[in-house]
């Protein structure tokens, strides 16, 4: 072979080679990019009352390019006249993989006169990515919820349990509530129960109750449990919420005072004496209550009751009783039947 065309084909080959090598490296050195976007966006409002509205923006991103980085979505709200801001709200998104779609969605509120400019601003890695805007009006035609008619006909209270905590007595009070719903079927409510400290005025325990559903014209039983210090006086507050918003209050006393050592002055001299009390708190932990009178199966199905036994001892003198009637009775059919033939 001709040692100019041996050369020219090394040549060749070494520059093809080197292409690949140099498409290879390339390759590995280049990542491709994310391309996250903001596809479409649901806005979904609700009055919260009658001035406020609820504004539930759910934005839909699609990710065309390599996973992603840390996404972050920033929602902000401007009033359409005037170009201020007034509410604004960020969730966290998360990483989206290639080719992935994901929602996110963030709540703001904002008042329910007025036309508003929602602005959408995409973050990746700290870095802003994209945008979206869109334009919510009419929130006045929202209609608020209406307020749930309830009436806290009473409250009721007894010693769950007495445990000693810290060297101190505490008593768990269970507050049970008659709740009157006097309208149609409510659900979604909270009551707050609280215990306030009579002397000092101070809040020592509460918790929140879900009230669940509250059906329509009837009385419902919700239950709570406090653990009061013993020894002191409590107003216990009730407050139930709808929303962001109290529509009924009551209230009611706890008094645990009889049940610690205190001081009285006796006799002329006017001497403190200290009294111990007359009974323990934990006397007021209710007993098992006996099984309750059931009504016999016969007088279910309307037959008449039985008959109580008879006391013991009278067994005799029944029969003897019934003996004689019966004698008296054979003799006077006797008598009759004599008075007939004489006739």
């Amino acid at each position: 072979m001709d040692r100019d065309l041996l050369v020219a084909l090394l040549v060749v080959l070494a520059f093809f080679v080197l292409v690949a090598v140099v498409a290879t490296v390339g390759e590995g050195l280049y990542e491709e990019p994310s391309a996250v976007i903001i596809r479409d966006v649901d806005v979904k409002a609700a009055a919260v009352n009658a001035s406020t509205a609820s504004l539930n923006i759910t934005a839909y991103l699609d990710n065309y390019g390599a996973g992603s980085g840390d996404i972050e979505l920033l929602v902000k709200a401007f009033n359409a006249k005037t170009n201020l801001l007034v509410a604004t709200n960020k969730t966290c998104v998360g990483v989206l993989k290639k080719k992935e779609t994901k929602a996110a969605s963030a709540l703001i509120y904002v008042e329910r006169r007025g036309d508003y400019r929602i602005r959408l601003v995409l973050f990746e890695d700290d870095r802003g990515v994209g945008d979206y805007e869109v334009y919510v009006r009419g929130l006045e035609a929202l209609e608020p919820p209406e307020h749930a008619r309830l009436s806290l006909r009473t409250m009721d209270f007894y010693v769950e349990s007495v445990e000693s905590i810290g060297g101190k007595e505490y008593a768990a009070i269970n507050v049970t509530l008659y709740i009157d719903n006097l309208g149609g079927d409510v659900s979604g409510l909270r009551a707050l129960v609280k215990a306030r400290d009579n002397e000092t005025k101070l809040i020592t325990a509460w918790q929140w109750l879900d009230l669940g559903l509250l059906p329509k014209e009837s009385t419902s039983l919700r239950h709570a449990t406090l653990r009061l210090l013993n020894g002191r006086d409590y107003v216990v507050e009730v407050q139930i919420w709808q929303g962001q918003r109290i529509i009924k209050e009551s209230s009611g006393f706890v008094v645990l005072s009889p049940f610690v050592n205190r001081t009285i002055t006796v006799g002329a001299e006017e001497r403190a004496v200290e009294v111990s009390p007359a009974v323990e708190i934990t006397s007021f932990i209710p007993t098992p209550q006996p099984e309750p009178l059931r009504m016999p199966e016969g007088a279910r199905k309307g037959e008449r009751y039985p008959s109580p036994p008879m006391p013991a001892g009278f067994e005799g003198v029944a029969a003897a009783l019934s003996l004689l009637a019966t004698l008296f009775l054979l003799k006077g059919v006797m008598r009759f039947g004599k008075r007939k033939g004489e006739n």
